[in-house]
């Protein structure tokens, strides 16, 4: 049974997808979005969907055709400064590839069971672009909340370093990465730093807390199993963090505690400041 193929509605749609499999692996990965990197990269994964049309190539072929594609792929939607950071983007993509198109095969199966041709490694669906566009979005949801959800689990246990700049000058924090710190600012909802008043120091803003007068003070409600109370909290000048080789500028809050027990970091952070 022969199969009719449109050359339009095969690279537009392998655009479309290519499109949102790379917007998720840059999600995941946290990185600078360039639309345009990432429009160009979608392009010419749309074009390697041509291969579609040549003889029929052998497992090793089709592999290596394709792991050439991704690469360039990957080079031209992104920026990289090593070859560390290149192997990491081909890792995620390639893993949020398989993933997207095991969700991509489940959908077809239970709700369109007809039109589905594939050579050389490239899938042609003949459906409707409407149906395709949102198994694409479904999909990229899902990659996208699990990408989120992985960072979280990662985060859970681990430390990081924040350099706050302030009136005083500079301080690096040790800050233990603490899920069960959800403190937000009320007003604006920006994440809160619980900082050692030891470990900020001179950071503090003259006369804190009960002479600040340049608008950056705020009284922090919070809630503990050892009974509830308010932080006074301060908007330093700007907040570094710093997770491995990872460097990431935030807009937060840090409110000052005398009351962290032991232990032997400067202070806690939730790792959902990571996503601001």
């Amino acid at each position: 049974m022969k199969q009719t193929v449109y050359v339009d509605v095969l690279l537009a749609l392998n655009f479309f997808i290519n499109y949102f499999l790379l917007l998720s692996v840059g999600r995941i990965m946290k990185s600078s979005i360039s639309r345009t990197r990432i429009c160009l990269g979608a392009a010419f994964g749309a074009a390697c969907a041509l291969t579609l049309f040549l003889p029929p190539m052998n497992f090793i072929t089709d592999g290596l055709v394709k792991i050439s594609g991704s690469s360039v792929m990957v080079l031209i939607a992104f920026k990289h400064r090593s070859l560390r950071s290149f192997w990491r983007y081909m890792l995620v993509t390639c893993a949020v590839t398989f993933g997207f198109g095991g969700a991509m095969l489940a959908l077809w199966l239970t709700v369109a069971p007809n039109g589905m041709y594939y050579r050389n490694g490239t899938v042609y669906f003949s459906l409707s672009p409407g149906f395709v566009i949102f198994i694409t979005v479904i999909c990229y949801t899902i990659i996208t909340l699990a990408g989120k959800i992985c960072r979280r689990l990662e985060l859970r246990s681990c430390e990081c370093r924040a350099v706050i700049r302030g009136e005083g000058g500079a301080r690096s924090l040790r800050l233990l990465c603490d899920t069960g710190n959800m403190l937000t600012e009320p007003f604006s909802g920006l994440p809160v730093i619980v900082a050692r008043r030891s470990a900020v120091g001179r950071l503090l803003p003259p006369g804190f807390p009960t002479e600040q007068k340049s608008g950056n003070l705020r009284v922090i409600p919070y809630s503990s199993v050892g009974g509830e109370g308010l932080l006074c909290a301060f908007m330093p000048d700007s907040v570094e963090l710093r997770l491995g080789s990872r460097r990431q500028m935030t807009k937060c809050y840090v409110a000052v505690s005398d009351d962290l027990g032991d232990s032997e970091y400067d202070g806690i952070i939730n790792p959902v400041i990571f996503d601001y």
